[in-house]
């Protein structure tokens, strides 16, 4: 066996007995079951195996799930990372590195395992880092609801037209939105070089524009049934009216028998048109109500009358038509107006 492979058996063997016994502290994480340690130990040892026989693709599956398996051991992560340098992915190695340092540079007495994880990741980051390329992505004529992606990984709007760390070699940017043509564009660039990826969007002419919706006060659809030209909203108004009149009516009843009540009470307690000064309430009460009543009767009536012409008015029929939108003006208007001694209602019709 080799020496390389006996050193990883060897590191596995203590990383599994640093898991099950040593605390770790100043690190969060959700504890693994046994068999997700077992797990992660098996698929650790098939990925080393995988990396020295040059397989990286393999290597760097099995590495990633035994990770996931057990997140917190950097042991996993540093396979992780190092497979993913062979394979050119060298911003998600430096990331791996980092991961390694954030979670375990603090930690003052780590497993030695763990221990000698993160003095590699410390040792190998600086060189990968220093490999990373970077493009600077700009879109003209991009709407808001644009997507622009790069190898098929949404890139977020606020990362636009600044530099973005990206892996050295070909990449392909596009974007797409709604009625407009796709725009696309690929570029190369090297190890720690620098690229830019201009795309310009624009409108596509043949796009159907699909109308915006409207709100409840854009249109005015028609009434179902027998009116189509308005007939609907002149007998809307017209019921209002009788309401108003009906409303006015019982107002004037109501307050006309209180008044004959009162003036009843003054009868007995008035002679010859005088009244005591201990009847002044009644009387003040008696005209409040004899006002109220005239009121009452004059509204009743006024609006009995304003619905029924705009009950007559209302146009007939004329079968189906488009809706009334809310721009849609009448020729023909109605106003009901009380004044001191006369009511009545004017209009066009």
């Amino acid at each position: 066996m080799r020496p390389r492979r006996l050193a990883f058996f060897a590191a596995s063997a203590a990383f599994a007995v640093a898991v099950l016994t040593a605390p770790l502290e100043g690190t969060a994480w959700a504890e693994p079951t046994e068999a997700d340690i077992a797990q992660a130990r098996q698929l650790g040892q098939q990925a080393q195996e995988a990396f020295d026989a040059g397989n990286f693709a393999d290597s760097e599956k099995k590495w990633a799930a035994a990770q996931k398996l057990y997140s917190v051991a950097p042991t996993l992560t540093l396979g992780l990372a190092r497979t993913q340098v062979k394979l050119g992915k060298l911003v998600a190695a430096q990331e791996n590195y980092n991961k390694i340092i954030r979670e375990w540079g603090d930690n003052p007495s780590p497993p030695p395992a763990f221990k000698e994880a993160l003095d590699a990741a410390r040792a190998e980051v600086g060189a990968v880092s220093a490999r990373v390329a970077n493009v600077t992505i700009s879109v003209e004529g991009a709407p808001p609801n644009a997507k622009v992606t790069i190898d098929g990984d949404s890139i977020p709007n606020a990362a636009l037209g600044l530099g973005r760390p990206v892996d050295p070699g070909q990449h392909v940017v596009k974007a797409v939105a709604d009625g407009y043509l796709p725009a696309e564009v690929s570029f190369t660039v090297a190890e720690a070089g620098k690229a830019e990826a201009k795309l310009k969007m624009e409108k596509d002419p043949n796009a159907v524009v699909t109308p915006p919706p409207q709100g409840p006060g854009d249109t005015l659809p028609p009434p179902g049934g027998d009116d189509r030209r308005g007939g609907g909203s002149n007998k809307t108004l017209a019921y209002a009216a009788f309401g108003v009149g009906g409303v006015g009516l019982v107002l004037g009843t109501i307050t006309g028998l209180v008044a004959i009540g009162k003036k009843s009470d003054l009868n007995s307690m008035c002679t010859d048109g005088r009244c005591p000064p201990s009847a002044q309430d009644t009387v003040d009460s008696y005209n409040t109500m004899g006002t109220l009543s005239t009121v009452g009767f004059i509204v009743g009536g006024v609006g009995i009358a304003a619905g029924a012409v705009l009950w007559l008015t209302a146009p007939k029929s004329t079968g189906a038509l488009a809706p009334t939108t809310k721009t849609a003006k009448s020729d023909r208007w109605i106003t009901p107006y009380v004044g001191p001694g006369s009511a009545g209602v004017t209009g066009r019709f």
